[in-house]
């Protein structure tokens, strides 16, 4: 099972998300070998700090792993903005789960 398949079960066993991405990934040089990955988790509805902490002792990744929370509300409004973060998530990340946004 590769990093992605397990950090995918690990946050679908903790929530239910609408969105899982891949956003930030460093790999090392000359291959594709994973180091760290960012993901950033749309949720219909969040509470931040107890979700990140049952995420961070849930999801067994042998790399370093991050997590970014958006509530669905958030992400609508942030992504019509160009220049937000969360916009430039939307446009260069990878959707792992869910459907094109």
């Amino acid at each position: 099972m590769d990093i992605c398949s397990k950090v995918l079960a690990g946050v679908q066993r903790c929530c239910k998300p609408r969105y899982i991405i891949l956003y930030g990934e460093k790999v090392t040089a000359g291959q594709r070998d994973l180091k760290s990955a960012d993901f950033c988790i749309v949720l219909d509805q969040v509470n931040r700090q107890a979700l990140l902490h049952d995420l961070y002792l849930t999801v067994q990744a042998d790399i370093p792993v991050q997590f970014l929370l958006y509530s669905t509300e958030e992400w609508n409004a942030l992504t019509a903005d160009p220049n937000s973060y969360a916009s430039a998530i939307r446009r260069k990340g990878t959707i792992l789960y869910g459907e094109a946004t």
